[in-house]
């Protein structure tokens, strides 16, 4: 008997793992469905609070949602203004941007092959980039990326008119499919109120992160202030290589930049802190105990759902971990496999 519940179990294991499989290829292979329906998901229950607001105001549903997406065109409006300003004053000051670079980092560049041994044929071009025959090179493959982003994000803007719409009866479907199953229904609560929660933090450090970058950038006279704190609002929502990413570019934009040295190291001094602060200190301190999950299980998130979804899936990583750690540990089977994810100091 106990080979044949070890060959049961053996294959029940099996079969999960396939299924697993199975369904992230799938995922993979209807990404441009799958990404908008997920971000809209969670950007409807993100607004849940503010649809709960217009009913106890007395005000039809419509109302609300009207609202909410006309304030969500808007600020698309203004980003994809900000995104258009920035490239056109880049391409107008491009060519004083690239003498700069030159001028820096072809010494760097120079010190660092005369370091390794390294001997430069003669007649090579010291230009960077030029950012003219680049354009013309990649401009269809440009277009095409543009094209595909507008396409996911109108279709973002539909699945979320349409979660909106059933948004507040979500409790209800929930409760007539489990037959008013109270300990369902619970957690169903639990994973939106934590979802909600980490939302909202990480909506408010990817705010403060933006402000505080582009102050930083203004200070110092870095160009392009604003695009770099929306860049940093943006990327903050990518876990660990978002705030990375940012924070190493701007940096190397400001080497380019920023003439002294002395002025250069208080610039990185300052980005570096504000991410370590924010990231390190601020923001577990917001999550609090309703989001403990170690690094590692962050990592393999990022991995998995970066190669499902690309950089969506980067975004998207945390708030599917989080959801599926709240599921884990209200089924008692799993519950051993969701205190994997905890944190160290949340185990016992």
């Amino acid at each position: 008997m106990d080979s044949i519940s070890k060959d049961i179990k053996i294959i029940r294991t099996s079969l999960v793992i396939i299924a697993s499989v199975v369904v992230m290829f799938v995922l993979r292979l209807f990404s441009f469905i799958f990404i908008p329906l997920f971000l809209a998901l969670f950007i409807a229950l993100l607004l849940l609070p503010i649809l709960d607001w217009f009913a106890r105001k007395k005000l039809p549903n419509w109302v609300g949602i009207t609202v909410i997406v006309v304030v969500s065109v808007l600020l698309i409006f203004i980003t994809i203004e900000v995104f258009q300003n920035t490239a056109t004053e880049l391409y107008s000051s491009k060519n004083q941007i690239l003498a700069s670079a030159n001028e820096k980092i072809n010494p760097v560049i120079t010190d660092l092959k005369s370091y390794f041994g390294i001997i430069d044929e003669g007649g090579q071009n010291n230009n960077i980039v030029d950012v003219k025959n680049w354009v013309e090179r990649n401009s269809v493959s440009l277009i095409e990326k543009f094209s595909s982003f507008l396409s996911g994000l109108f279709m973002t803007i539909f699945f979320l008119s349409l979660f909106l719409t059933g948004a507040n009866l979500f409790e209800t479907y929930i409760s007539k499919i489990s037959n008013d199953d109270k300990n369902i229904i619970q957690t169903f609560r639990n994973i939106i109120d934590t979802l909600n929660k980490f939302i909202k933090v990480k909506f408010f450090v990817s705010i403060l992160t933006g402000l505080i970058f582009g102050i930083i950038a203004v200070s110092f006279g870095v160009k392009f202030a604003i695009f770099w704190g929306v860049m940093a609002f943006i990327l903050n929502f990518v876990q660990l290589i978002g705030s990375f990413f940012i924070t190493t570019v701007l940096i190397l934009f400001g080497f380019v930049e920023i003439s002294t040295t002395g002025t250069l190291v208080v610039f990185s001094l300052l980005l570096i802190s504000a991410q370590i602060f924010i990231g390190g200190v601020l923001e577990p301190i917001l999550m609090g105990k309703s989001f403990k999950v170690n690094t590692i299980s962050i990592l393999i998130s990022l991995s998995v759902w970066g190669f499902v979804f690309g950089i969506a899936g980067l975004v998207l990583a945390i708030p599917i971990m989080v959801f599926l750690k709240m599921i884990l540990e209200n089924i008692p089977s799993t519950k051993q496999l969701a205190s994997l994810m905890n944190s160290v100091s949340d185990k016992k």
